[in-house]
């Protein structure tokens, strides 16, 4: 009976997987279709009209450009990676708060609480990265005293046989 539930499970993992992966491919070919859009009107308004006049606007196209070239590049982490790293999302936060400052900027109580929210952002990356890299270190630690105490251990037994 266990067996055979274990099996069932296995079916489905994998009808997940399958189902995942098949949905991260159909989100990665339209995240780079945008992408693609985005260049070709890009390279439409650099040569068509006023870069003065439509400074702005072409800023605005030019940072959502970046922002669908960086989830193309994040469903690609997926299908290289099995996974997508927590890192890759706060920074694809970090810079999508970044181009929303930098285009709309004429509410300086929204200025504030974007600034706050890239703030608090790169905190927590901060507090991730050393979190990961002290959790490691432990991790590596641990393992260097069981080697140390297994030598002690085959030292002790070899002197005491003798």
């Amino acid at each position: 009976m266990n067996g055979g539930s274990y099996m069932g499970y296995k079916h489905l993992e994998k009808g997940y997987n399958i189902f995942l992966g098949v949905g991260m491919l159909i989100l990665g070919i339209i995240m780079f279709g945008f992408f693609v859009k985005d260049l070709w009107i890009l390279v439409q308004m650099v040569w068509q009209t006023d870069l003065q006049k439509n400074f702005y606007s072409i800023a605005r196209l030019i940072l959502e450009t970046f922002l669908f070239f960086e989830f193309v590049v994040l469903t690609q982490e997926y299908f290289l990676q099995k996974h997508i790293s927590l890192q890759n999302f706060m920074y694809i936060g970090i810079t999508a708060m970044l181009r929303n400052l930098l285009v709309y900027h004429d509410d300086t109580m929204g200025i504030l609480i974007q600034s706050i929210s890239i703030a608090i952002m790169i905190l927590v990356l901060i507090v991730y990265r050393w979190s990961r890299r002290y959790l490691a270190d432990l991790e590596q630690k641990e393992a260097r005293e069981e080697v140390i105490f297994a030598e002690e251990h085959q030292l002790q037994q070899a002197t005491d046989e003798h």
